[in-house]
């Protein structure tokens, strides 16, 4: 692992980071949980009023996930920034994220498939034990699950989507854009992993804390791999296997 979790005094200053990157920094950070929070007790998910899962739910959430990766490159690519190819720094391109083109290998690739293999025993120990001393509300969700041919096929889409997009948004962005503002990785890692949870609200309280370790996680993935192709190859496959392990 690298060791670059705090920034030496040559990197840029927090003050130069864009006001628009700031403001989806925020949003990430604050509105995302937020608005997840709202519309659970609003809104409290039911089978009953899901009569398409493709209109209701599938189209819906592919939609937000493309308005995530389309505002987070938009800004990253249209605020005016000094180049710079330092890991933490605010180059108009996504290395700044985790993303370069040596980045797709077939090291990131195994590393991917064996993160999500160790992370799936790590969760399911942690689920019986919350499950077994009955800690946390859990939701049933089997009903967002796909079903029909259809369905399966727009599932694996918003799944390579979300991948993509949560990947993006809450590992490459936040741990990075912390870190200019901190001086430190942690903030980002911390924060994120918990506003990836309550993103997840609507799986209940258990699935908000199950969903905060793995983002941690993949915090630590991509930390050690300085690369957000792991964590996006892991995160898509789990999402895929999710529809056809039931």
């Amino acid at each position: 692992m690298e060791n670059n979790n705090t920034l030496n005094d040559n990197n840029i200053d927090s003050q130069k980071i864009p006001l628009a990157q700031k403001v989806i920094l925020a949003v990430i950070l604050l509105g995302y949980p937020l608005f997840s929070t709202l519309m659970y007790y609003i809104n409290p998910p039911s089978e009953r009023l899901i009569e398409s899962r493709i209109i209701q739910v599938y189209v819906p959430a592919l939609f937000f996930q493309m308005m995530i990766i389309f505002g987070i490159v938009f800004t990253i690519l249209k605020t005016p920034v000094a180049a710079n190819a330092d890991r933490w720094g605010l180059s108009k391109s996504l290395t700044s994220l985790g993303i370069k083109k040596s980045d797709f290998s077939i090291i990131n690739l195994a590393a991917g498939i064996v993160f999500l293999f160790a992370a799936v025993i790590v969760l399911n120990i942690i689920s019986n034990i919350i499950n077994y001393y009955n800690i946390f509300q859990a939701e049933d969700i089997a009903y967002l699950l796909p079903r029909t041919s259809g369905e399966k096929v727009f599932w694996i889409i918003i799944s390579i989507a979300a991948g993509i997009a949560e990947e993006i948004c809450f590992r490459g962005y936040v741990i990075s854009r912390m870190a200019r503002l901190t001086g430190n990785i942690w903030p980002g890692v911390l924060l994120g992993s918990i506003s990836f949870g309550f993103g997840h609200l609507y799986q209940g309280l258990s699935g908000v804390v199950l969903i905060s370790i793995y983002g941690f996680m993949f915090c630590l993935l991509y930390l050690a791999r300085g690369s957000l192709i792991p964590c996006i190859i892991a995160h898509a496959l789990q999402d895929i296997l999710a529809a056809f392990a039931v």
